[in-house]
């Protein structure tokens, strides 16, 4: 059986602003769990009150609205209820019952979400169990579904902090002196507010006024005060809490622990143990809490938050007359462990030397140097056909809406910071050919797990989706042409080896699916097709399509999936599509990631948000200004319009262009127009075509470098790129797509002549004014955004006044001129 795939997605139903949403969901491994389930935790920033009219049913559903791409990715879908309740206080269910009917469209109009979807509605309660309401009949095993709802929403949380740490050269020793190559530090998934309430959440019904609460580590204080905060809403107090001094520790302490946690006020003591991972602290807090409980008539329960222990020492489910223990979440995943005496980690060669855990903070104690990364050269050499296809065809696009087929289910505000467009890319010259040559880099790369060429050799029907097979209008900035997808599809059908005759198939043909599937000879396999996948939605709905086809016949047929490009938020994003397919096969001629976060947006904050004086400026850099922020919002400005990219290309030669991505570019073209020569990511790619490739290069890095990093952070070591990529548009690309605190330009402590050099370097590398034109403006907005130390910024400043005075004195650099003026304001203002 195939792996299941399920979502957590946290959604802030105060955010009305008119950018995207930038929540994104996180895979979460189903492999403990045969139950496909995308929970959102839907809560109030602003701490709004909860009050029963409409107008809150419709801000709900709006907030859904705005989120569909990231929603809908599975057929069932619970929502936690963003109002907590009490034992004297009636639970929402009307309100709940309205909400449910108004996305799935019962009470008329349209629906929100498919009526395919199986909608759930949690509401927590102080001291009682939580409410559940469903749109129709509700799952047959609730327990293992909200089992599996709290096991997705701490994965995730775990996930999206970095607080699995699996190190690819070290590995650590616990505190109880065992050793291990994953560590988990649950205090690290506890990032904001939020994070705290939710993990509280679970315990709520366990509350009763005056209960007691122990803990195994003073990480998990903000859980405690997010506890005390519940029950205060309803008029209780917390009793003694307890925490563990330090691990490993003696019986005695763990008694003095237990005891120190009984209340005259209550007869219960709530147990929350971060992580349990050889179950001996477990056992013995099980042992005193069972002793207090029958010597002083209370009962207790035990939360288990990650378990690690192995089939010999489980940590889940008991249940005794005094007690019972609960694990939240078992990561089943495979580590190598062991005694000092006998660690095959210390006698191995990979992972020989060791971290010590504190046994107080349960951090480590003594790290390894920062883990310096470069752009992965991997990715971007897999990646240079197909942006060099994209780039001579025009076929990129940025800050767009997705694809108007696919806008249903998508947010209202969506934006996407990079779209290949396919009715351009797909175009038929050379198309075949360029398609035989990556699936020859293919076959040779997948070799050793299997043969893609043997797989797919049994393919006797191809079935994609309508819009990927008809023909259809090109943007009208390439013309009035129109390319007939089927055509180039079967181009690339032809180009992985396959006979070009092969019969395709629209899903939503049902009867002629039928017939074909009907015809199909034993040994014969199906492939599903689809041009891009992002979130897996179209794979999902043609796989399904296909089977239901199949099981209509009650015949068995193997189903594989071809993605021409797929761009995926998350590595375990792809990974996860490509599950749902086992036994089969899911492939993609190339792959992309983008976050759903744009550096235009930072870029947009950062002029919004400085009150730029345009008469402290000259009229240049007001008319830099001008065209900057005509250009940041042409999202915003063409939104409404099918085709969003092309009507930017209209404006003249005085307002922005829809290309220039970097600060400098003008019409005149004095700036640098494209990668000199053939680079890792392609050959002579103009500006945005490598502002796109380093995205997904960049992007890919640190999410592969995130595992094997932990604890540290992952940081790019510009230090080596200055040196290493001497080419203005490259470097000015990796800078835009850094955040603030990933750049890596010398120990200031140790070496500060080291990070000057480093941005005198860079500086030095822009020899003529094409380069300069780009490089000096953009280090400029680099620097105001925080991605160059203080340490630099006079050097980056006296450069830049320097290198702008010695532009010609032609009307054509005054753009880049009036970019160096507000770069040099802006750097000033901060």
């Amino acid at each position: 059986m195939a792996s299941s795939a399920s979502y957590y997605l946290r959604v802030d139903i105060d955010d009305t602003s008119d950018e995207s949403p930038e929540d994104e969901p996180t895979p979460v491994d189903g492999s403990d769990s045969d139950l496909e389930l995308t929970f959102v935790d839907l809560h109030t920033r602003l701490r709004t009150p909860h009050t029963g009219g409409e107008s809150q049913v419709e801000t709900l559903t709006g907030a859904i609205q705005d989120r569909l791409h990231l929603v809908s990715q599975t057929d069932q879908i619970l929502f936690r209820w963003p109002w907590i309740t009490g034992p004297t206080t009636e639970p929402h269910v009307e309100q709940i019952d309205r909400w449910i009917r108004r996305l799935t469209g019962v009470d008329g109009g349209e629906p929100v979400l498919s009526r395919r979807h199986q909608v759930g509605v949690i509401q927590h309660r102080v001291a009682l169990e939580p409410v559940l309401r469903w749109n129709r009949e509700p799952p047959t095993d609730i327990d293992a579904l909200l089992g599996h709802a709290r096991a997705v929403e701490l994965e995730a949380l775990l996930c999206r902090y970095n607080a699995i740490w699996e190190p690819t050269t070290y590995h650590y020793r616990l505190p109880s002196g065992e050793h291990t190559d994953v560590f988990i530090r649950v205090a690290d998934a506890i990032h904001e507010p939020q994070d705290a309430y939710v993990m509280a959440c679970w315990l709520s019904h366990r509350l009763q006024n005056g209960t007691g609460v122990v803990v195994d580590t003073g990480g998990l204080t903000p859980l405690l005060i997010q506890l005390e905060s519940l029950l205060a809403r309803v008029g209780f107090d917390i009793g003694p809490t307890a925490i563990l001094p330090a691990y490993p520790t003696g019986r005695p302490i763990i008694r003095r622990t237990v005891e120190d946690a009984l209340s005259e006020a209550s007869n219960r003591i709530v147990t929350v143990l971060s992580v349990s991972s050889t179950g001996t602290l477990q056992r013995t807090l099980e042992d005193e809490l069972e002793r207090v409980a029958t010597s002083s008539g209370i009962d207790y329960t035990m939360d288990v938050i990650v378990d690690r222990t192995t089939a010999d020492h489980p940590a889940a489910n008991f249940t005794s007359d005094s007690g019972e223990a609960v694990s939240w979440l078992n990561l089943k995943r495979t580590y190598e462990s062991g005694s000092f005496a006998a660690c095959e980690l210390c006698k191995g060669s990979e992972k020989t030397p060791f971290v010590a855990v504190d046994p107080r903070t349960y951090g480590a104690m003594a790290l390894p140097s920062p883990h310096l990364v470069m752009p992965d050269i991997g990715h971007a050499i897999a990646g240079q056909l197909f942006w060099e296809r994209a780039a001579a065809s025009r076929g990129r696009a940025i800050e767009v809406n997705p694809h108007p087929r696919s806008r249903v289910a998508r947010g209202k505000r969506t934006a996407l910071p990079v779209r290949p467009i396919f009715e351009l890319i797909a175009q038929p010259d050379g198309l075949a050919e360029l398609v035989k040559q990556r699936w020859y880099s293919l076959v040779k790369e997948h070799r050793e797990k299997h043969n893609l060429n043997e797989t797919l050799s049994h393919t006797a029907l191809v079935v994609a989706s309508t819009y990927d097979v008809e023909p259809v209008a090109v943007p009208s900035l390439a013309g009035q042409d129109i390319v007939n997808l089927q055509e180039s599809l079967r181009l690339v059908l032809t180009g992985i080896g396959l006979d070009e005759n092969t019969p395709i198939i629209a899903s939503d043909d049902a009867d002629v699916l039928s017939q074909q599937i009907a015809a199909l000879k034993p040994e014969d396999a199906i492939l599903v097709f689809s041009w891009g996948s992002v979130t897996g939605l179209t794979l999902r709905h043609l796989k399904l399509t296909v089977a239901d086809a199949l099981r209509a016949h009650s015949i068995e047929r193997p189903l594989n999936g071809l993605v021409f490009h797929a761009r995926s938020s998350t590595l375990s994003e792809w990974e996860a599509q490509q599950n749902q397919f086992r036994p089969g096969l899911l492939a993609c001629l190339w792959s992309s990631y983008f976050p759903w976060h744009s550096p235009l947006r930072d870029e947009s904050r950062l002029i919004d948000r400085q009150d730029i004086n345009d008469a402290a400026l000259s009229g240049c850099a007001v008319s830099f200004v001008q065209q900057r922020k005509q250009f940041l919002a042409m999202h915003s400005t063409y939104s409404e319009s099918d085709d969003d990219w092309s009507p930017r290309f209209e404006l003249s030669d005085g307002e922005a262009h829809p290309e220039h991505i970097f600060w400098g570019m003008s019409h005149h073209n004095v700036h640098q127009l494209n990668v000199r020569g053939r680079s890792l990511y392609g050959m002579e790619l103009d500006c945005l075509s490598a502002y796109a490739a380093m995205g997904s290069v960049i992007y890919y890095t640190r999410l592969n470098e995130r595992p094997s990093a932990a604890p540290r952070w992952v940081l790019f070591d510009m230090g080596r790129i200055v040196r290493s990529y001497f080419d203005a548009v490259i470097t000015c690309s990796i800078i835009r797509w850094l955040q603030p605190g990933e750049l890596w330009w010398g120990t200031e402590s140790d070496d500060p002549d080291s990070v000057r050099d480093s941005v005198a370097f860079l500086l030095d590398q822009a020899a003529d004014h094409g380069e300069q034109v780009l490089l000096v403006p953009e280090l400029l907005l680099a620097a105001a955004q925080g991605k160059v130390p203080r340490l630099a910024h006079r050097i980056v400043q006296e450069r830049a006044q320097a290198i702008g005075a010695a532009w010609p004195n032609d009307p054509s650099f005054d753009l880049a001129r009036g970019a160096v003026e507000v770069g040099l304001w802006l750097l000033d203002a901060g």
